[in-house]
């Protein structure tokens, strides 16, 4: 049975659509990337599955039961921490733990323990008094300790240092291995977090141009470099996502199998990386003339 599946969302504000019929499936205790410029529409997709906001055509199931018609079967297996902050500022930590606990069945105190501790958060601060990086943490931690069937995280390491974005990283990957579940991810943070992510989901002007593993997804998409007029003999049977030219070298971003191609004198083969593919999929950058 598929826990999560979105069938032919759409949602407009006015005359903006920010979600065109989309399709999404979560088959599997996965931990999911979702990319997108801002503005692209992830937000927006993550608030109609928690139920904040409704789509105005398509249906979200979760265990093939419509959320819209039924919002329980959502609220029984979710636990979504958005990027904006919907915590009372004058409650204290501990407070806001003890609500949070009980709000998910599966909370794990234990859990909340142990990152309260890692991340050294005094619980008898309010929450308007914590800097930016330690509310993050404070959804961090609500997040892991929910034991949720399905999690979802908005930009979860604004306003963290380079080393506890680290230590999120790592209690994710730990935690993930010994109790799976799926994890869904937006995060501008694409390079540094590239690790983590089983599929990759690409969002671009309101519609999914991508739902892949990342696995597949760099196997799949290649640089080639050289004379131009080499490039445009070799890339002219692959569908070309991104051309540069600069004094009369070509480097383009091409989607088919590296590892079937054979090597062709004068041009160079190389591999992207998940964040590059990202910015040659979604950016304006084609037939870009670097001078």
């Amino acid at each position: 049975m598929m826990l999560l599946e979105i069938k032919n969302i759409s949602k407009s504000y006015g005359t903006i659509e920010a979600l065109k019929d989309v399709n999404l499936n979560f088959s599997g205790n996965k931990i999911y990337g979702l990319f997108g410029r801002n503005g692209a529409g992830k937000t927006t997709l993550l608030n109609i599955i928690s139920t904040r906001i409704f789509a105005d055509s398509g249906n979200v199931k979760c265990k093939n039961i419509d959320i819209t018609q039924q919002p329980k079967a959502i609220m029984e297996n979710l636990c979504y921490m958005p990027e904006e902050n919907y915590f009372p500022k004058d409650y204290k930590v501990k407070n806001i733990l003890k609500l949070s606990q009980n709000s998910y069945p599966n909370y794990n105190k234990a859990m909340e323990e142990k990152l309260v501790k890692l991340f050294k958060i005094n619980v008898n601060q309010k929450f308007s008094q914590l800097s930016r990086g330690y509310q993050s943490i404070m959804k961090i931690v609500i997040g892991m300790a929910s034991y949720a069937p399905i999690t979802i995280f908005d930009e979860p390491v604004l306003g963290l240092d380079a080393v506890a974005r680290d230590q999120f990283y790592r209690i994710l990957i730990e935690d993930f291995g010994m109790n799976p579940r799926i994890f869904i991810i937006s995060t501008h943070f694409i390079e540094e977090s590239a690790d983590l992510f089983d599929e990759a989901i690409i969002i671009k002007e309101g519609q999914i141009i991508r739902q892949k593993s990342v696995e597949s997804l760099l196997e799949n998409n290649f640089y080639v470099s050289g004379k131009a007029e080499k490039v445009d003999e070799f890339s002219q049977n692959y569908k070309v996502l991104s051309t540069q030219n600069f004094h009369g070298m070509k480097t383009v971003v091409v989607e088919g199998d590296m590892s079937s191609i054979k090597q062709v004198p004068e041009l160079t083969f190389s591999k992207l990386t998940i964040q590059k593919l990202f910015i040659h999929l979604v950016g304006e950058q084609n037939n870009e003339e670097l001078l």
